[in-house]
């Protein structure tokens, strides 16, 4: 019985670590990201504005484009895939903590740079154009890249120690169980973007 809970307790510490070093990462990018937005010259502040108000203006008028399902889909799920990937490579461990602090680049240097662009009143149109669907990529990302950050170290522990290595116990039912669970608020999220985030937009415009 002690050596069964001792198995169960140690991989929620493993994720927690993983989770930690993937979080710290993270918000790394997101001020690296940040203070990059402020160092936009006007010109480029003045040309992403231009592009994004024609941009806006059309959802509101109803005339944007609106991009197919599986395109929102790969822009959505190609992080996820490239971190269940990592999950049974021995890379993922120095390389998940590096996709981490790339994600938080990019999510908060659209956010910055929007922001930067219309001002303090461009937060609720940042919100619904990026961050909508973010509320659930992110967390999703965390889930996933924990999991697979501990099944990549114990790949790479027993690589280098040649001792035995577990595949169930690595990839078990709640390994498959969270990313099937990641894999439909994935799918979530792509529909928010579609449906709703236009709604949203609509709505924000007001407050610029």
């Amino acid at each position: 019985m002690k050596r069964r809970v001792a198995y169960d307790v140690a991989p929620l510490g493993e994720e927690f670590f993983a989770l930690l070093v993937c979080a710290i990462f993270f918000l790394a990018g997101i001020v690296v990201g940040t203070f990059s937005a402020r160092s936009l010259d006007e010109v480029g502040t003045l040309a992403l504005r231009a592009s994004m108000s024609v941009y806006i203006d059309q959802i509101i008028a109803g005339t944007a484009g609106s991009p197919s399902f599986w395109s929102v889909l790969w822009a959505n799920g190609r992080t996820p895939l490239l971190v269940l990937f990592l999950g049974f490579s021995l890379l993922g461990a120095p390389v998940l903590p590096v996709v981490a602090g790339v994600r938080g680049f990019y999510l908060s240097f659209s956010i910055a740079a929007f922001i930067r662009a219309f001002g303090i009143g461009g937060w609720p149109l940042a919100f619904a154009l990026f961050g909508v669907g973010a509320l659930i990529t992110v967390p999703c990302f965390f889930l996933l890249a924990s999991q697979a950050f501990r099944a990549s170290t114990h790949l790479g522990r027993g690589a280098l120690t040649a001792g035995k290595i577990q595949v169930g116990m690595l990839y078990g039912r709640a390994y498959w169980t969270r990313t099937g669970l990641c894999a439909v608020l994935i799918v979530v999220a792509v529909l928010v973007e579609l449906y709703v985030a236009p709604i949203l937009v609509v709505v924000a415009s007001s407050f610029l």
